[in-house]
């Protein structure tokens, strides 16, 4: 089944999904817009963290235009706790931060090239935490019409999700929406070598194409950069 959605097109489904949201702060493509073509690749975290420094409708409307990759090209800041002093630097260097570390390795460690990777959030609502009050699941719903254009014009191999929690994660909820009995059968979990953690997958048929699908631990925490889950992470999706 070809869709044949156009990225001209996101903006509209943009406004049409959840414009009602862009006063709230939030952040939808992390990489750049040349990312919007096919590729083997989409990645996808929960949701933006932290306070917000952006309104979505302001992140939203740079979509086609954006040239910078929030993996590379940005200064995040560090927990206060390490923050040197008051009049210190309170930022990482740009692209150094743990997790934009750890999302560099992984991706290089498949041998795909971070900055042609397209990724995002399932939820583009910033919160503090998934138990902050600004937290919601709920528009995980909300926002995956978006995705669904994106998956139709990237078509990738392979949807990489980092947090697989049976609840409240972007792999949680793809199972949910994609795994079933007729494809069960597909299912795969291996050890993620981190305590008693696993990584999971299975595949599904979206808009008509087989699409591999995998869970990790959340990257905030967790290193996927093992040889046995790299492999095996290459060998599941066939990237």
């Amino acid at each position: 089944m070809d869709i044949g959605i156009k990225k001209e097109q996101l903006l509209g489904i943009a406004t049409q999904q959840f414009g009602h949201l862009y006063n709230r702060f939030g952040e939808g493509i992390y990489s750049s817009h040349e990312t919007l073509k096919k590729g083997d690749v989409y990645l996808l975290g929960l949701n933006p963290g932290g306070s917000g420094e952006c309104k979505l409708g302001n992140f939203m409307a740079d979509t086609l235009v954006r040239t910078s990759n929030a993996f590379l090209d940005e200064e995040w800041e560090k927990p206060k706790k390490k923050s040197t002093s008051k009049q210190g630097n309170n930022k990482y260097a740009k692209g150094s931060a743990p997790l934009q570390k750890r999302i560099q390795g992984l991706l290089e460690g498949l041998d795909q090239s971070v900055a042609d990777v397209c990724a995002s959030n399932l939820i583009f609502t910033t919160s503090k935490s998934s138990s902050h009050e600004d937290y919601n699941f709920g528009f995980a719903g909300t926002f995956w019409p978006f995705h669904q254009a994106v998956i139709e014009i990237v078509r990738p191999k392979v949807i990489i999700t980092f947090g697989n929690g049976k609840l409240h994660s972007p792999f949680g909820f793809l199972k949910s929406m994609y795994c079933d009995e007729s494809n069960l059968n597909t299912f795969e979990t291996i050890p993620a070598e981190h305590g008693e953690r696993q990584c999971y997958g299975f595949k599904a048929d979206i808009n008509g194409r087989s699409t591999a699908i995998i869970g990790l631990p959340h990257l905030s925490y967790y290193s996927p950069n093992k040889e046995p889950i790299l492999k095996w992470m290459k060998e599941f999706s066939g990237i």
